[in-house]
């Protein structure tokens, strides 16, 4: 599904149904309570979608999708790897305010959740992740010469997955975004760590930030 051509009205369906199983549960709600949330007919909402099932499984692909390009996007514009890890974190805390100022703070972690309680989902989620993974891992792998230890590219991948994850949790309890750019500092002190040679202070975007 490509998120730049999703209609609105599929949007509304997707936004309302996080809205239900966050008020209700995943397992309790019923479609006819996301009908009923999106004033529609349950009849029209089938029309797009046959089960909760399917209906849950392209809402979570859409937003996956459409957040996980924006921050693959920031990631790709940038050769080196502090630059390029910094603007993953940040577009990521970007993306996290958005939400949160349209109201829609814990869409992205309802889907996490419920991944758990649903095994197609969680096979889904976990494809979407580990392409994720993938594209962070290569970034890493590109940049290895940049690196004391080129042998530490898969730990440091796997460290700004963790620090990602972590936000998502942050985001569950309103932390506020200046909270969480300063976490995003101090990650990236690791990363400047474990690097051959730390970046000048003037190729730091972090100055402009809270």
């Amino acid at each position: 599904m490509d998120a730049e051509k999703l209609s609105s009205e599929v949007e509304n369906i997707f936004d309302t149904c996080v809205r239900v199983f966050l008020l209700k549960g995943y397992e309790t709600s019923t479609m006819e309570d996301i009908a009923e949330a999106c004033s529609i007919s349950p009849e029209a909402l089938k029309g797009y979608y046959a089960t909760k099932h399917d209906l849950t499984f392209a809402a979570l692909r859409w937003y996956y999708l459409k957040f996980s390009r924006h921050v693959r996007d920031e990631m790709a514009m940038h050769s080196d790897l502090y630059a390029a890890m910094e603007a993953v974190l940040f577009a990521f805390i970007e993306i996290c305010s958005d939400q949160i100022h349209a109201n829609k703070g814990l869409f992205l972690r309802t889907f996490v959740d419920i991944s758990y309680v649903d095994d197609e989902v969680k096979k889904e989620f976990e494809v979407l992740e580990a392409d994720w993974q993938g594209q962070m891992l290569n970034k890493f792998r590109q940049c290895q010469s940049e690196l004391k230890n080129p042998e530490d590219v898969e730990i440091l991948a796997y460290y700004v997955r963790t620090v990602i994850e972590g936000f998502y949790e942050m985001v569950k309890f309103n932390t506020p975004d200046e909270v969480m750019y300063q976490l995003a500092r101090v990650s990236l002190e690791v990363v400047e760590s474990r690097m051959k040679t730390a970046p000048p202070p003037e190729q730091k975007r972090f100055f402009d930030r809270p």
